[in-house]
């Protein structure tokens, strides 16, 4: 048999050879493909059983909140409940009409009233630019909101919140 024939017969196999191993190499990669995503699941699952045991064996919420009995009052009133007769002006700021109570604590003065975010500052922006105040900031949510009126070295952050009791929480604070 010549060189020439022999060469005829073992390229075909050859090719065929070839062939084989880039169909096959695929499939063996995706086989250890599989295996190692159904190796993750199989962990991922176990992790979830593990987690799923701590929180039973977590202690109730209630028992890590603190005693409101324990926990020493704040000097001057809550500002996020304020309980006093509320002033018609702060260190030069005027209090809304409808402000039903207010609290004063430090360089924060907060007070209660019937009106809406909206309304509230409708109110500080017209009345603070009469006083000379620029407004530099405000960030509107739904209904709460954030103010910075600033004059000549002073800044006024006017925080609008819903109070838990009905009504709006507007807390001043003067730096």
């Amino acid at each position: 048999m010549s060189n020439y024939r022999k060469t005829l017969i073992v390229i075909p196999i050859l090719i065929f050879v070839l062939a084989c191993q880039a169909v096959m190499r695929p499939i063996e990669e995706a086989q250890g493909g599989v295996s190692t995503v159904a190796a993750v699941a199989t962990d991922l699952g176990s992790y979830a059983t593990q987690a799923a045991d701590l929180a039973t064996q977590a202690a109730p919420l209630s028992t890590l909140m603190a005693n409101p009995s324990l926990v020493p009052g704040i000097p001057g009133g809550n500002p996020l409940d304020p309980q006093s007769t509320p002033l018609a002006e702060w260190k030069g700021i005027p209090i809304m009409p409808q402000a039903t109570a207010g609290d004063e604590l430090e360089t924060v003065y907060s007070f209660k009233v019937d009106a809406t975010s909206t309304e509230i500052e409708e109110y500080y922006q017209k009345n603070l630019e009469d006083l000379g105040w620029n407004k530099d900031f405000s960030m509107p949510m739904d209904v709460t909101a954030i103010l910075l009126f600033t004059k000549d070295n002073q800044t006024l952050t006017i925080t609008i919140m819903p109070s838990e009791s009905g009504g709006m929480i507007v807390m001043l604070t003067l730096t």
